[in-house]
């Protein structure tokens, strides 16, 4: 289980808070999205669980453990607890595929193998299991900076399956991508989900993706959740309050 408890973040030279003392629990095999419009705070929660951005207040607890109050040792083991995909894939261009979908297991990898990059057979072997899952095996042996915008995530979802993490982040992980690709790639994530029972949180910005896959959608509107409800309790009205309405000509896709 995950638990925010009063989480708040205010980035120097703003005058509002990007978080305002966020309360909030994820259960064991959720599939939690985020809405909110730019600016709202979708990002700060997100990296907010994992610290790529510390709060200013509160405390983050996974699994009975304060990920707030974590040495920078700890962290690390945490952070291969709770895979993440990001929008930009985060990726490594000018390595390999495979070598970045192993990438996935540096966090409990000796650090002497990341570093010369002598992996195990073993290694290799659950890479190449991983890229196979997501339909790029025979892309191992190309660059990352040879790949399509949607293939590079669909590397980034095989890395996080050689991680094999419980909890799986994504911040805006398609908003980059067209529609299709994004379509393919949600149902890789997807998949995730329903055959692994892993929990997952994404910060989405289409609101018809969040209503089809999310077990449960979350609404920030200024720092604080101004919904917290499953896709079929989210109609007008409750839009409203996480788009209000002189923000609503910038919502994509609100059917």
């Amino acid at each position: 289980m995950l638990e925010l408890k009063g989480i708040s973040k205010r980035y120097k030279g703003e005058k509002t808070s990007a978080l305002d003392s966020v309360d909030l629990r994820i259960m064991p095999g959720e599939f939690v999205a985020v809405l909110g419009r730019s600016g709202a705070g979708k990002s700060t929660l997100i990296r907010s669980i994992n610290r790529l951005v510390e709060p200013d207040a509160g405390e983050v607890i996974w699994d009975d453990r304060s990920i707030t109050g974590m040495n920078a040792s700890d962290l690390r083991s945490i952070r291969g607890e709770i895979g993440m995909i990001f929008q930009h894939f985060n990726l490594l261009p000018r390595l390999s595929v495979v070598t970045n979908v192993i990438a996935g297991r540096f966090a409990v990898m000796p650090r002497w193998r990341s570093l010369t990059g002598m992996y195990s057979k073993q290694d290799q072997k659950d890479a190449l299991s991983a890229l196979r899952e997501v339909g790029l095996e025979n892309l191992a042996n190309r660059r990352v900076d040879d790949l399509s915008g949607g293939e590079k995530q669909r590397v980034a979802i095989a890395r996080v399956l050689m991680q094999k993490p419980a909890f799986l982040l994504g911040d805006e992980p398609i908003s980059s991508l067209d529609t299709v690709t994004a379509e393919r790639v949600m149902t890789y994530i997807a998949r995730l989900h329903l055959e692994r029972g892993m929990t997952i949180m994404l910060n989405l910005h289409d609101v018809s993706i969040a209503r089809a896959y999310a077990t449960r959608i979350i609404g920030i509107t200024a720092g604080r959740i101004t919904f917290d409800g499953t896709p079929d309790q989210l109609g007008s009205a409750e839009m409203h309050l996480i788009y209000p309405p002189d923000e609503q000509d910038s919502v994509n896709h609100l059917s």
